[in-house]
């Protein structure tokens, strides 16, 4: 039976600490990015997967959800007009002070939702969360990894660009389902950049004509639904797994 999500930014202080005392001891933390997703998909992409994947699992376990945070590290795609980039060294500042205040409301488990997945922005949230668990023994974290989610829990079929990384298929398809009247899927493309697999690239704009780095043409809302389901499951599970407690024995 789902239940009505707790959203941190519709709540006061009183119902957070309510919700504490009650016994909710796990936060989702949406993180996503300000970041250009093609001729076809919204910058704000990242940051409304993210989000709407922490609410609808928070609809089927305990958990409350914070705000989602919109930034985040985006090195590749940084010169493309409307893309907003922070540093690892911010992001990591940020995270671990955002962690803190949560965990000193008393909330045991934080579970990471990132909807953005460039290679810098993971590695920021792998050292906040090791310095975060390793300084503070009452703490939980895990990260929800949306391509190892997907590479278990989504059948065979489903997909079909195994080069899909950005603003393709399976972004594509979770927006058709999340925010359908932002999606222009006449202006969608497919395009596989010819990226230097050896070169440190100056300029990536030299290689990317549209943003894409997939075949967003292959997107379809059913897919999304299939996808949706899949990472909504996964982060469930995750949920779980920390509020069995196993993690602090170790």
């Amino acid at each position: 039976m789902e239940k009505k999500p707790l959203l941190m930014e519709n709540l006061t202080w009183r119902e957070v600490e309510e919700a504490v005392k009650g016994g909710v001891k796990t936060c989702l933390i949406p993180l996503g990015s300000t970041e250009e997703h093609g001729y076809h998909l919204p910058l704000y992409t990242d940051t409304i997967i993210a989000y709407e994947v922490a609410v609808r699992a928070a609809s089927r376990v305990e958990a409350l959800v914070a705000p989602p945070l919109g930034y985040g590290v985006c090195r590749s795609t940084a010169f493309f007009p409307g893309t907003l980039t922070i540093s690892l060294e911010t992001l990591k500042g940020l995270l671990e002070e955002i962690c803190l205040s949560l965990h000193r409301h008393g909330l045991r488990n934080l579970v990471l939702v990132p909807g953005h997945l460039g290679a810098a922005q993971l590695v920021g949230l792998e050292l906040a969360a090791q310095k975060l668990v390793r300084e503070n023994p009452g703490l939980q974290m895990a990260i929800a990894r949306f391509p190892e989610i997907l590479k278990e829990k989504l059948g065979e079929g489903v997909l079909e660009d195994p080069l899909d990384l950005h603003a393709g298929e399976v972004e594509t398809s979770l927006m058709l389902v999340l925010r359908p009247e932002l999606v222009k899927m006449e202006l969608a493309e497919a395009e596989h950049p010819p990226l230097p697999s050896h070169l440190v690239v100056r300029n990536p704009l030299r290689y990317m004509k549209t943003g894409v780095i997939g075949d967003a043409t292959k997107a379809s809302r059913e897919k999304g639904e299939a996808i949706l389901e899949a990472l909504v499951s996964g982060v469930v599970e995750i949920v779980e797994s920390l509020e069995s407690g196993e993690n602090l024995k170790s």
